[in-house]
This record gives C-alpha cells, structure tokens and sequence, in this order.
C-alpha cells in the first residue's frame, strides 16, 4: 500500500507538529500587535477546523479566555502609566484604568491564549504512540520520560470522566452539587476532592502494576522506531511557518 502525498496531520510525522507549535509559540511573543497575535489565533482555529478537532480547540479557547480575563482582572489596575481612560469605580475616582495598562493586558492575555492553545491542540492531532516516538525517538529522551508524559496525558480524560462519576453519585444521594454561591461552590470542590483523589490514587495504582507486569524497565535503552516525515509533511509544515513568519513581518510593518 502507498503513502499518500499528503497525509492526514494525525499521522503526520511528530517532529514537524512539534516544529509547527513552535512555531505558533513564537509567533504570539514575536508579534507586538493585538491584530496580529489575534491571526495566530485565527490561525491555530484554522488548523482545528480543517482536521476536525475544532470543538476540543473550541473548549480549550474558551477555558484560556477566562483564565486570560481573569489575570486581565488583576494586572490592569497595577499600570499607572500613560492616559486614564475611565475608573473601574467612578464615583469615589477608584481603579484607574489607563490606555498603556488596557493595551499591555491585552496583549499579554492573547499572547497566553495564542501560545497555551497551541499545545492541546498538537496533542489533540498526535497520538501516544506519536508521542512516545517524539520524545524517545527524535528528542532522545529516556523512556521513562516518555511514560510519564503519555501517562499524563492519559490521565487528563480519565480525570474528568472520576469527576463526573463523583458527582453524579453524590446527586444520587441528595446532594446538591449546583449551587450560584461561589464559597458554597468551593466547599462542594473541597468536598469532592477525596473522593476523586482516592479514586485516581487507585488507577494510578493499577496502572504502575499493569506496566511493571509487562516488563517495563525504566533502565533500558531501547529506542522506539521514528516515524519518518515524507515530503508532503515537509510542504505543509513549509506552509504553516511561512504564515507564521508573514504574521510576524507584517507585525514588523504596522509597528514601524
């Protein structure tokens, strides 16, 4: 069977997605223009859209966007420099925001989302095997890091799927776990905790037996088989630095 030219970005050889983030990363701390840190993001969107991992990319926006808000919320009123804008409290002449802080904050915010997002975004497109293959075989890694980051990465879903199962057996025994009062909520998080923790401490567990029974030896230095990147790989990665190197010129263009 032949290998098609252009290859779906999951079995895309991971050396090139490795790049291709990096790529992003720098991208967003290179570029010093909200509409262009803002294009690495449509960028990053594109490339969730175009291999049918959107609605993960999507959830994870929306996660960084209120995280980024929220640092937004306690950096800007620490800028006293440059022209006040308005006061957060304007009665009492409170919490003046300036336009160098608004500007600085903003930027800072979209940088962590351009850069941050990148990163669930390669993982969603590769694989464990992929993963394992990156980080033994082309970064040359020993293989205990390679299992401790596919076991974390394992863990992320597994984590909320105990999540979910706490709470819906908690609601199956009267207990209300929705609640608007944000201290009750985190009581209800603290609550939870025990649980969820005893619980992946048991997986955890498992796991650790389940690999040492199939004779994993974190001594050995046996390396997993590379997977080679073809030439198509190579034009789309082309591709995609080529975008983020034009983000960045005009980036250089609008600032100058």
């Amino acid at each position: 069977m032949t290998t098609p030219f252009f290859r779906h970005p999951r079995d895309m050889a991971p050396l090139f997605k490795f790049i291709a983030m990096l790529g992003c990363i720098a991208a967003a701390y290179l570029s010093n223009s909200i509409p262009m840190i803002i294009s690495v993001i449509i960028l990053e969107g594109l490339i969730a859209a175009s291999t049918s991992v959107f609605r993960t990319f999507r959830i994870t926006l929306l996660a960084l966007l209120f995280g980024a808000l929220t640092l937004c919320l306690f950096q800007i009123f620490t800028i006293s420099e440059g022209t006040i804008l308005f006061y957060a409290i304007p009665f009492v002449r409170l919490g003046a925001i300036t336009d160098v802080g608004l500007s600085s904050c903003l930027i800072m915010a979209l940088r962590m989302i351009a850069s941050v997002g990148a990163i669930p975004l390669m993982l969603s497109l590769t694989s464990q095997t992929q993963v394992v293959s990156l980080v033994s075989g082309n970064l040359r890694l020993p293989g205990a890091y390679a299992i401790m980051l596919v076991t974390a990465l394992r863990f992320i879903p597994t984590f909320g799927e105990r999540m979910r199962q706490v709470l819906q057996a908690e609601a199956a025994r009267g207990y209300n776990v929705e609640s608007g009062n944000p201290f009750r909520k985190i009581g209800v998080i603290l609550r939870l905790s025990l649980p969820l923790l005893i619980s992946c401490a048991r997986d955890v567990d498992t796991l650790a037996l389940s690999i040492e029974t199939r004779g994993f030896d974190p001594r050995n230095t046996t390396r997993p088989r590379r997977i080679p990147p073809t030439r198509g790989d190579a034009l789309v990665l082309i591709l995609c630095l080529g975008l983020q190197t034009a983000i960045v010129l005009a980036d250089r263009i609008v600032c100058t």
